[in-house]
Formats: C-alpha cells, structure tokens, sequence
C-alpha cells in the first residue's frame, strides 16, 4: 500500500478552511460578540494586501490560480486576515465570559493614537529593513502595545489575556495545519531569513506575530468604539 501523499497546491486554503472553523466556533460560542467579531473581521480583511510585502522574503504560499506567485496576493490571503481579525478580536472576552461586556459604560470619544504609532513605526522600519517584513510587523505591533497600556492602562488585563489565548489557539490551529501538512514550512517559508527557532515545527515569527496581534486586535474595538472596562474609570 503507498503512503499517502497530501496535494499541498490546496495546502494553504486547508489552512484557512481551519482558522475559519475556529472563527465560527467563536461566533457560536460568543454570541454577544458577535458585531465585535464582525468588526475585526472587516477591518482586518483589506489588511491581506500586505502580503505584496511578504511574498516571496518571507514565505511563498500555494494558492488558488497561483496568485500569490502572480501578484503576490491571493484568495486566501483575504480569507486568513478576515478569520484571524475576527478571533482575536473576542478570544479574550470569551474567556473571561460576560464580565467585560457587561462593565462596558458610555461610549467616549473615539482615539487613534496607537494605530497610528503602529504605521510610523511599521512604515519607518520597512524603509529601514525591507526584507525584514515579519519582524517590523512584531516590532511595529509590541510598540502599539505599549502606547495602549500607557493611555489606557484599564485594557492592560485584557492585552495579556489575549496575547496568551491567541498565541495558544494560533499554535494549535498551526500544528493542525502540520499534522495535514507536515512540509507546509519547508516548502513554503523562506528559511535563510528566519531566525531558526520552531516550537514543534512552529516557526518561532508566528508565535510572535500572534501575542502582539493578538493583544493589539483585542482591544482595538474597545479603543476605537471609546469603551471603558470599569464604570469607576473617567474618560
């Protein structure tokens, strides 16, 4: 009997396909949310034409019509940007259950600070570093993190709680990707030009990816949308 080879020209879409279960999952499962998750879901959608920034320095995916050799953007790249804005935008809150939501208090005037740092910091560091996509995202992501927890300093719990739920729910829905796939990075990832570190396989940049995403996209809705966390707590 031959072993059975998988068809990795579908690979990433199976990816997708994966996250987009854990996005229904989060729907189901946080129904309250629900209008959050399809905030993050539309806001982060536009966010996958910058794969044009990482194809092919950081990795070179399979895709549908073979876009991203192409163009360097593809299907899936829109369908993975919109499923993983819409999860981190609640997975936080859902483990926290109702007690967020329900502290929530009159919406204040509405803040964008940090986003912008993000762009400076993201856009100063490409034209530093070019071919250090991946990292100046990190980069640009954690000093996001910081302005945050410095002008609202009421979000910091939620930050930490949703960096480390993310970063868990990324890792395992990667290893799925893997137990399918298991020369999905290999194949794909450009591996001279990243730092070597797996964590079963899990490259160490996508970890790091997901905690500061992660903690930025869980409280973007709550910054953007001027709500506090605590009725004590003054605009």
């Amino acid at each position: 009997m031959s072993a059975y080879l998988p068809n990795y020209h579908y690979s990433y879409l199976v990816g997708v396909l994966i996250f987009w279960a854990a996005w229904i999952l989060c729907s189901i499962f946080g129904k309250q949310y629900r209008s959050q998750i399809r905030w993050g879901t539309l806001i982060a959608t536009p966010m996958a034409l910058t794969s044009i920034l990482f194809v092919p320095q950081y990795w070179t995916p399979p895709s549908l019509f073979n876009l991203d050799q192409k163009i360097r953007v593809g299907i899936e790249d829109f369908l993975w940007a919109a499923a993983v804005g819409g999860i981190a935008s609640v997975v936080g809150e859902l483990l926290l259950k109702e007690g967020l939501a329900t502290m929530r208090s009159q919406a204040r005037k509405r803040h964008y600070a940090p986003f912008v740092v993000i762009a400076v910091v993201f856009i100063s560091l490409e034209l530093w570093h070019p071919h250090k996509t991946m990292y100046n995202t990190i980069i640009a992501f954690a000093a996001g993190v910081v302005v945050i927890a410095f002008l609202r300093s009421d979000l910091v719990p939620l930050m930490l709680i949703s960096a480390l739920s993310f970063t868990a729910l990324y890792f395992f829905l990667f290893l799925c990707l893997l137990f399918l796939y298991p020369d999905f990075v290999h194949r794909f990832y450009n591996i001279p030009n990243l730092l070597g570190i797996y964590v079963l396989g899990v490259p160490i940049e996508e970890l790091l990816f997901a905690a500061t995403g992660g903690a930025i996209w869980s409280v973007a809705y709550e910054y953007v949308q001027g709500y506090r966390l605590s009725p004590e707590s003054q605009p």
